[in-house]
């Protein structure tokens, strides 16, 4: 289990209550690299860009249900843990640009936590959040309540170059932080970050109620890849552009009885909380090997990702945690 966390902090009233547990699974690399999106493009294919894919293998353009998920092979640390969790895919280039391949991952980790108040119910079935904004290209333009950093494990502070990454080689991982709403309406599923200003005792809006809340950390190491470092601008980029357009996709595909054992882990003032279920323990790993559920459509090379997007006919648009997603696209 990690060393540290980074707590969150409530308002000041709520300064005693800030200490509470949480629970995390770990996935040591993307099992898939494809250019598709079932959020922001379900049923279609070579309108995307490319996305590194972590959890369940069963997602598909088509996907639309926990149910379908949880019919899949995991990479995650927790077999009851049957989400699917995708990213646009960080890329590096060793030849000044000509080239780019995919930042080695070191970790990917989701966290579930508080978020300002205890969570009264369990991440819903069904559920498909977005975290962050793909269309953003300034840091004016990328929604604050995903608290999105970049930064370099461990080192002292760095001013971010002019796309937002690092502008100083990091001595051990690039790391990469995203949070996700913690408010839902159990009925229509649309989701929102928490906030006072709704005048609600659980600071979500009326008719929904807060849940446990995902965060990603993820961390890559680029000191293979990159010997000489770098100083100034960092020669990395997201498959979407710099690093203002960061977001996350998520579907839910925790099994029930482990998505409601997960409230507790917000509820007690402790640290690490393991969430267990029918599937096995926290920790365990399922004995198979996640593959692309379908490989006879899409790429997993940049380059012609690249390419395929050049010919699409519509443009892509921003998906941003404020969008609403239905129960079935």
């Amino acid at each position: 289990m990690p060393s540290s966390l980074l707590l969150q902090v409530a308002a000041a009233g709520l300064l005693a209550q800030s200490a509470y547990a949480y629970t995390q699974v770990n996935m040591a690399v993307p099992f898939m690299t494809k250019n598709i999106d079932p959020l922001v493009f379900p049923g279609q294919y070579d309108k995307s860009h490319l996305h590194s894919f972590f959890g369940s293998d069963a997602v598909t353009i088509n996907t639309k249900t926990s149910a379908e998920l949880q019919k899949g092979c995991t990479n995650a640390e927790n077999p009851n843990d049957l989400s699917t969790y995708w990213i646009p895919t960080p890329l590096f280039t060793a030849d000044g640009g000509k080239t780019y391949k995919p930042i080695p991952v070191m970790r990917f980790s989701a966290y579930y936590n508080l978020g300002e108040t205890p969570a009264e119910i369990a991440i819903p079935q069904d559920l498909m959040m977005v975290a962050g904004d793909a269309a953003a290209q300034t840091p004016d333009a990328m929604p604050k309540d995903a608290k999105i950093e970049w930064f370099c494990e461990g080192d002292a502070p760095v001013p971010a170059d002019a796309n937002g990454f690092p502008s100083k080689t990091c001595s051990t991982h690039l790391q990469q932080l995203l949070f996700f709403p913690q408010c839902v309406n159990e009925k229509t599923l649309e989701t929102a970050y928490k906030s006072r200003d709704f005048g609600t005792p659980n600071w979500c809006p009326e008719g929904s109620k807060s849940m446990p809340q995902l965060r990603f950390s993820i961390r890559y190491d680029l000191r293979k890849e990159l010997p000489n470092g770098w100083s100034g601008t960092a020669p990395i980029k997201l498959a979407c552009g710099n690093a203002y357009c960061s977001h996350g996709d998520f579907i839910n595909g925790w099994t029930p009885e482990a998505a409601k054992n997960m409230i507790a882990t917000t509820q007690s003032k402790q640290s690490y909380s393991s969430v267990n279920g029918a599937l096995g323990k926290d920790g365990d790993k399922m004995s198979c090997t996640p593959k692309d559920a379908d490989p006879s459509h899409g790429t997993g090379d940049y380059a012609k990702s690249v390419e395929a997007m050049s010919k699409r006919s519509v443009p892509e648009w921003g998906w941003t945690s404020k969008t609403r997603l239905p129960r079935a696209l």
